[in-house]
């Protein structure tokens, strides 16, 4: 009634449980490096590679501090001889296309006893301030600054650059 099976579908028969479980086991082995890149690091640093840090340029206490960057960043702290000095921010969008971004920038103390709070802030260079994607600019001052430590703290969808120079 029934025909014996061939040769080549007894080899088909013998090879299809090894080709099965070696399918499995290519889709495990690729579950477990996923999930150990996204356990074990942070994923998407991992795929985009780490944040772009604010660039800065401070010479000596009396020269300007210039920070310049893109987005969120706490920048390196930098040395503040005391005194007053003129502050000078600017922030624009990456093409005249783009939506107006939120830009805000406060001076942090690193040491609390610098600050006007206990957080560390001294002031706000500014504060939820809408962007035209053109840009905009704003200058002020700051006094009665004491000498020490100070870092930026900028939470920011622009593009911008930050200079604290003695006045």
């Amino acid at each position: 009634m029934h025909d014996p099976p061939s040769p080549a579908r007894r080899r088909a028969d013998r090879e299809m449980p090894w080709r099965s479980l070696l399918a499995v086991g290519g889709f495990g082995l690729a579950a477990v490096l996923l999930l150990w890149l996204w356990v074990g690091r942070d994923f998407d640093a991992f795929l985009h590679g780490p944040p772009p840090q604010a660039t800065g340029v401070a010479r000596n206490a009396k020269a300007p501090v210039i920070y310049a960057g893109m987005g969120i960043q706490t920048t390196a702290p930098f040395y503040l001889a005391g005194g007053t000095y003129h502050t000078l921010w600017s922030a624009w969008e990456r093409a005249p296309e783009y939506p107006p971004c939120t830009h805000s920038a406060e001076l942090m103390a690193v040491d609390p006893a610098n600050a006007t709070t206990a957080r560390g802030h001294v002031i706000d260079l500014a504060r939820l301030v809408q962007v035209p994607a053109t840009g905009a600019t704003d200058e002020g001052y700051v006094i009665n600054v004491k000498p020490g430590d100070y870092y930026l703290e900028v939470n920011s969808e622009c593009s911008w650059q930050i200079a604290i120079t003695p006045n």
